[in-house]
């Protein structure tokens, strides 16, 4: 009998460990913002909010952080977190917030966070031997 694995989760979307920093996650209304998630800065605030791919209001279209667990709030309003600023993550784990995966993560967008530190590297999950 041959097992067939679906799925082999080997890790956190962090690669390699960087720097963090206490900030604010303004949230429009209750929801989760997952972990891996692209975040940038509200020039208005200064708080974090998700990133837009394009985006133009306040700075939300430049790529400066990035959630490294899953946020949730109940309502409108700001929630403490730990973002990382600077270090390499895995480029399968990276999230824009309006499509829920990475699906438009490109190399703009990547070049963005480069900028600012935050190193996307492309990682196989392979947790067990694979011999098929």
């Amino acid at each position: 009998m041959n097992m067939t694995v679906l799925n082999n989760d080997a890790g956190s979307v962090v690669f390699e460990l960087g720097d963090f920093r206490d900030e604010l996650l303004t949230f429009a209304g209750a929801g989760t913002v997952l972990a891996g998630t692209i975040l940038a800065r509200d020039s208005a605030s200064l708080k974090l909010v998700p990133f837009v791919k394009g985006g133009v209001a306040n700075g939300n279209g430049i790529p400066k952080a990035m959630l490294t667990y899953d946020v949730t709030s109940t309502g409108a309003g700001d929630v403490p977190i730990r973002a990382m600023v600077s270090g390499s993550v895995r480029f399968p784990k990276l999230i824009i917030d309006a499509d829920a995966d990475n699906s438009n993560v490109d190399n703009a967008v990547m070049d963005g966070m480069r900028n600012y530190g935050i190193v996307t590297v492309n990682t196989n999950e392979l947790a067990i031997l694979d011999n098929q």
